[in-house]
């Protein structure tokens, strides 16, 4: 197969957008939780003074970052078993 058959393959471009738009969501997902920690850390002098207000907010950050990162996940091998 040539490449420029394997451009023109409906099959690989509905994956290559598939894969481009999980990537975006992915670097939407760091962009969110970069700004969730700043909002947590926005009076904090360093780690070691964390307040118990700002390390409870850093941690639901944790929780959304992971819980999002699950649900790619899974969405992902979804589509991989259902042979998208």
């Amino acid at each position: 197969m040539s490449l420029g058959s394997l451009a023109s393959d409906p099959e690989l471009q509905k994956f290559v957008a598939t894969k481009e738009l999980e990537n975006q969501i992915t670097a939407q997902i760091h962009h969110l939780t970069n700004i969730c920690f700043d909002k947590c850390l926005e009076s904090s002098g360093s780690a070691s003074d964390l307040s118990a207000r700002q390390t409870t907010c850093l941690q639901n950050c944790v929780e959304r970052f992971l819980d999002c990162s699950v649900l790619i996940t899974n969405r992902t091998v979804q589509r991989i078993q259902q042979g998208r």
